[in-house]
């Protein structure tokens, strides 16, 4: 008896439900890269964050988004059921295409869920894409049936030559995600290079409006790296950012590698308990947390602290704003005091005003010598802007910075 065309249709049916996902994952991966106070339906907490793993380096790769990525295979897919889900027949070329698709679809959602677990974090959009393309997996496989077992007939109606396509789709996706995610291009060291390399962004960084540095900075900021370096990147964020956490570790290794970088640290919690430029706290702890780490500040401690928010970013609650005091052996009491003190808002409030000043309306927003940048930069973005101040930015760069 021929085989029917029912497994076609529940693939085309997984193919449109899995490209309906993509589609959605992809919306919410946009508005997630435009910056501001955009805030998705399934940001449910510190842990279930679909904004902070589709803000991620992982939601992009080479240079398309993985929703993007995803759709295009599940529109492929689609297209590639189709013939069969209209009518009866054996397995042939659509049918192996198919069974390669999916293959190293399930190959890129492990990738992806790895990804998911070194951020710690989970996306329900991205799992439900990974949810569906298992079960589009688990009914394109079993299309194998279809094919001979024999000899007979060309090549691609052979049921090895099925289950090689499959093999080799699998192996292959594990095997270019996994270089996809985790390699590191070569370094550029002229700004002709980054054009060449990326001439997008170059036009795009080299476009950006520019203010002189001690417009951005005073004598109280906080400065990570030498006060003379060649280029000083001052940055406004928010410790419960998850955007800003991403740039915290990305910045903090900057520094670490490139003595000629500095840092200077300014708040701008998107909390209405202390910012006067935000309708509604978007992030509820993040004036307590902003305070906390100026009374660590008034011991001398704030780096440390500041990095340890950024590390706890999900858990800045009072009493574990005091728990970390008192690991780091502050003084609880002067710590407590410095709390409570209306003029340690009033710090933070000059930071806000400062950037409101300059035009900072979301975090992080960051300037290199002065060039304004909305958002976080994926990591190799950052030896590309470093690149390009240290041939053009260096003349407009005034000094006097605090």
């Amino acid at each position: 008896m021929r085989p029917g065309p029912g497994r076609h249709r529940v693939a085309l049916g997984f193919s449109l439900l899995g490209a309906a996902v993509s589609a959605l994952t992809l919306v919410v991966h946009n508005r997630v890269a435009e910056g501001g106070d955009y805030t998705s339906f399934c940001n449910l907490g510190p842990i279930v964050n679909c904004d902070a793993v589709l803000g991620s380096r992982y939601a992009v790769l080479l240079g398309v988004p993985v929703a993007g990525l995803g759709f295009a295979a599940f529109a492929v897919g689609a297209i590639l059921a189709l013939p069969g889900a209209l009518r009866d027949g054996d397995g042939g070329l659509a049918d192996l295409l198919l069974l390669g698709l999916v293959s190293a679809s399930v190959g890129f959602s492990a990738v992806l869920g790895v990804a998911m677990a070194s951020l710690g974090k989970l996306c329900l959009l991205c799992l439900s894409m990974d949810l569906a393309t298992l079960g589009w997996f688990a009914v394109v496989v079993s299309l194998v049936a279809r094919f001979h077992g024999g000899s007979d007939g060309g090549w691609w109606r052979r049921r090895a030559a099925a289950r090689a396509v499959a093999a080799a789709g699998l192996v292959v996706a594990v095997a270019g995600g996994t270089w996809a995610a985790t390699r590191a291009p070569a370094a550029v060291r002229t700004a002709g290079e980054v054009r060449a390399r990326d001439p997008k962004f170059f036009d795009w960084y080299t476009q950006l409006p520019v203010r002189p540095v001690d417009e951005l900075t005073n004598p109280e900021c906080h400065r990570r790296g030498a006060a003379d370096a060649r280029i000083a990147i001052v940055e406004f964020s928010d410790f419960q950012c998850p955007y800003c956490v991403q740039a915290f570790r990305d910045l903090r290794a900057l520094v670490d590698r490139r003595p000629d970088v500095s840092i200077v640290f300014r708040h701008y919690p998107l909390d209405a308990a202390c910012n006067a430029q935000v309708t509604r706290s978007v992030h509820p702890d993040a004036c307590l947390a902003a305070c906390a780490a100026e009374c660590a500040g008034q011991q001398g401690r704030f780096w440390e602290y500041h990095d340890v928010l950024f590390e706890n970013s999900e858990h800045l609650e009072r009493e574990n704003l005091f728990r970390y005091a008192r690991d780091m052996s502050l003084d609880l009491a002067s710590f407590r005091s410095c709390l409570d003190d209306p003029a340690t808002r009033t710090r933070i409030t000059k930071d806000i005003d400062a950037a409101t000043r300059v035009g900072v309306t979301s975090t992080p927003t960051m300037f290199f010598n002065g060039r304004a940048i909305q958002g976080a930069l994926e990591r190799p973005y950052y030896d590309y802007a470093l690149t390009i101040e240290e041939e053009s930015a260096r003349p407009r760069r005034r000094e006097g910075a605090g």
